[in-house]
């Protein structure tokens, strides 16, 4: 379904509205000066990290993560194509990737699915509201309804614990400044992955915790100006893409223009990306799209040669976003590199189909149905629910 409403159509809108011409940057670099001072000898791992640090190991023995995540609901409409992606014995490594879910037309029982086979599962909130405006002066309670509800969800309908559930990225990566953030550290998410980066591609930034505030480019406003004590921000490094009309940035794959049309443009055109990170200093390569972007076969096949090749690499990995802050936590060389290990899900044991008539909607679950829709306010879906869109 592609229409006004449709998240997948909406962010995609919103991420090539942000795409940036080198002709038309008009961004104001100074005020990249001004960043809070971290004391390294204080700023310790494996809780506190000072922006702009890197490993403590050997260029040369470091890992090249490569951090493959998907946006928006998982349905029946996109499952076949994660499946392709990560299907034991299709590359030489296993593909771990990170989901940032959101609750409108969501299978609950494919996330658990998903978890269950080693993939993360992240919070998108639940509405992903098309008005970029109630995210951007959005309130607190606001903010916590829509992270704090979405992070219930998927541990009821999906059997996933809540401890597991540390990720988030925001609608439209559009945040409200310190409101989001505090939200965030104050329910104990573990890393937020919102904030673009386009100041610094050439020498890509590793992930940092806030504490002593957000020390990267603004690309989109308002940024956090308070400090965060133990929150970690995994940087949205922006790709690029060169054509006749000139020079392009985005902050998604599937954002930069003109898109790929073929499979070798595809690969291409992430190789180049990847060979700024892996060729300077090795920080975590992102991937990070929506599935309708990969429909078109010619992008897929290029999608998937791309990670045949990298693959190959014995210091490359496709690794959730969790686990490489994990690494950033306590890194050691890339020969010694395994993922985390963490709590098992509730047994999918029957998958209930849940039908609701106000609002008309089918959710499919690994719990017994709610009474009433799950929606913003009501997550466990004791009360009918309020302020729902048409």
């Amino acid at each position: 379904m592609i229409g006004f409403r449709n998240p997948v159509f909406l962010s995609l809108l919103i991420a090539v509205a942000l795409t940036v011409s080198s002709a038309d940057d008009d961004y104001d670099y100074s005020e990249e000066d001004k960043k809070p001072s971290c004391d390294p000898a204080i700023c310790r791992l494996p809780d506190c990290r000072c922006f702009g640090s890197q490993p403590d190991i050997l260029l040369d023995q470091r890992p090249q993560f490569v951090m493959v995540t998907f946006d928006d609901a998982m349905t029946v409409a996109n499952v076949e194509t994660y499946k392709q992606i990560v299907r034991k014995g299709r590359f030489q490594k296993d593909v771990k990737v990170t989901f940032f879910v959101c609750h409108e037309y969501n299978d609950y029982s494919i996330t658990q699915s998903f978890y269950s086979e080693g993939h993360e599962i992240a919070v998108h909130t639940i509405s992903h509201e098309s008005n970029t405006d109630l995210w951007r002066y959005g309130t607190a309670e606001r903010w916590k309804r829509e992270t704090v509800g979405m992070r219930t969800m998927l541990s009821t309908y999906a059997g996933i614990p809540k401890e597991e559930l540390g990720g988030h990225r925001a609608p439209f990566l559009q945040t409200a400044g310190d409101v989001t953030f505090e939200v965030l550290k104050k329910e104990g998410f573990f890393y937020d992955s919102s904030m673009p980066s386009r100041n610094y591609m050439d020498l890509p930034i590793w992930p940092y915790t806030l504490d002593y505030g957000y020390a990267q480019d603004c690309q989109i406003e308002p940024c956090p100006n308070g400090r965060f004590e133990g929150l970690w921000e995994v940087p949205m490094i922006q790709y690029h893409r060169s054509s006749k009309e000139g020079d392009f940035y985005c902050s998604m794959l599937d954002a930069c223009t003109p898109q790929p049309k073929t499979a070798s443009d595809t690969k291409d055109y992430l190789m180049k990306n990847f060979l700024r990170h892996y060729r300077s200093n090795k920080a975590p390569f992102p991937v990070f799209l929506h599935e309708a972007w990969l429909r078109e076969k010619e992008r897929l096949d290029g999608f998937m040669q791309f990670l045949d090749e990298v693959l190959q690499k014995p210091d490359v990995f496709a690794a959730t976003v969790r686990d490489v802050v994990e690494y950033v936590r306590n890194p050691v060389a890339y020969h010694s590199f395994r993922p985390r290990g963490r709590s098992e899900p509730r047994p999918c044991k029957k998958i209930e189909t849940c039908s609701y008539k106000e609002p008309l909607r089918i959710m499919r679950s690994c719990s017994s149905c709610p009474e009433f829709y799950p929606w913003v306010g009501t997550p466990l879906g004791k009360v009918p629910p309020r302020d729902f869109p048409n």
